[in-house]
Formats: C-alpha cells, structure tokens, sequence
C-alpha cells in the first residue's frame, strides 16, 4: 500500500486496521490476486454505506442516505487488519448493488459476476417476515443459478449474512431474524453449497452509520470477512 494514501484506524477492540490503494506493481498483483465482494440486499439496508467503510474506515453520520441506482464498482484496495503480520485481505473490487431491483435481479447478478464471496445486509427495522420473504426469493434463485453455472458456485468461498442498523431495535429482534435467516439458508442453499458450508455462514449484527455505539459490530463484520478471504 502507498503510505501516502493509507489511512489507519484502531477498531472498538483495540485492533489496528488498515486500509489503502496499492501501487505499482503492487496493484496488479492484488488485482491479480485480490477477491470480488459483491454486496446485495434490499433498499436501505446499508449495502454502500459498509462498502464505503470497508474501503475506507469512513462511516457517515446517522441520518445521511444516498441512493444508488446502479451496479457500482470500487477501485482495487488492501485491507490489512492487526499488526504487520496480521490479516491482509486484496479486494480487486467490491460490488454495491441497487435495492430497488430486487432479489431476483441480485441472485442473476451473483451468476454474471461469479464473485468470491456474497455480503447479504438485511435491514433490522424492517420487520422479520418481510427480510425473510427477500432472502427467500434471493436464496431461492441464487439455488437455480448455482446450479446452472458451475464456474460461478466453484468461485464463491464465503458468504456472510448482516443484520444492520441493530441499534435501531430491541435484543429480542435479531435474535428472531437470525433464526428465520438460518431457516431460509439451510432450506434454499444446503443441497447446492453442502451443508456443511451453509452451516458456516456467519449471521452477524452491523450498524453501519456513525453513532455512539462505535465501530465494533462494523469492526468484527471486517475480522470476520478478511479471516475468511484473506492471505496469511
């Protein structure tokens, strides 16, 4: 990474993260290299807001929408995450998605794209039943998709599932979207990814947004997705 471009936060538990466009032939090796994360999920549920903190460290304050009406691509970007030896994951790009196409769009997207690994953010203000109804059609298409295009099902390592804006709702929430998240995955997914793959899929909590409840949930979300993507 150029030092001069590099920018360097310490995560709500301490972690030191780093984040920064690579140089020279740097570049092209992490191009080369480096993983496609493709981000889906409905309208407003934080999809480019978490793209913009995984590529930069920057959340904007709460109350700041921008839409996006169109498949955006970032540049090329390094994420390294705790001390020199720590965790370096190369991201040739990350995809950010309109929500309002919908969530078959987003499954025949994961199909033409083939990325390495899937961010689903789902919305916790929202109520449960409508999350669940849209990873189900997602899910369910992502099942077809899968199947009928091999190259794409061989490339995708990882999928992790977000459930954001946590600090909008009650603890009792997430607890019951997790479980109806966990039910659509492991009827939808399990025959085409395997079980025991599906079982892996981390649910995680986010706020993605700039609040007092600090940066640990968005923090971990980075751990979890560079220790599941990165090279050592």
């Amino acid at each position: 990474m150029g030092a001069e471009a590099q920018t360097t936060s310490v995560g709500s538990g301490g972690e030191i993260i780093r984040r920064g466009p690579p140089r020279g032939l740097s570049r092209l090796t992490a191009y080369a290299t480096g993983r496609e994360i493709l981000i889906l999920g409905p309208g407003s549920a934080g999809k480019t807001k978490f793209a913009e903190y995984l590529r930069s460290g920057a959340l904007d304050p709460e109350g700041r929408r921008e839409m996006t009406y169109r498949v955006t691509e970032s540049r090329t970007f390094v994420v390294q995450v705790g001390q020199e030896r720590g965790l370096v994951l190369k991201v040739r790009r990350t995809v950010d998605t309109p929500g309002q196409v919908g969530p078959i769009q987003h499954a025949n997207l994961a199909g033409r794209r083939k990325p390495h690994a899937l961010i689903i953010m789902l919305d916790c203000m929202k109520t449960v039943s409508t999350s669940v109804q849209w990873l189900g059609l997602l899910c369910n298409r992502l099942d077809t998709v899968l199947r009928k295009t091999p190259s794409a099902k061989r490339r995708l390592s990882q999928v992790i599932v977000l459930l954001n804006k946590r600090d909008k709702v009650g603890s009792r929430k997430p607890d019951q979207l997790r479980q109806g998240v966990r039910e659509v995955l492991n009827q939808h997914l399990s025959v085409v990814l395997g079980e025991a793959k599906v079982d892996s899929i981390p649910i995680l909590e986010c706020i993605s947004v700039r609040t007092e409840e600090g940066t640990a949930l968005i923090d971990e979300v980075i751990r979890e997705l560079a220790g599941r993507l990165a090279a050592r």
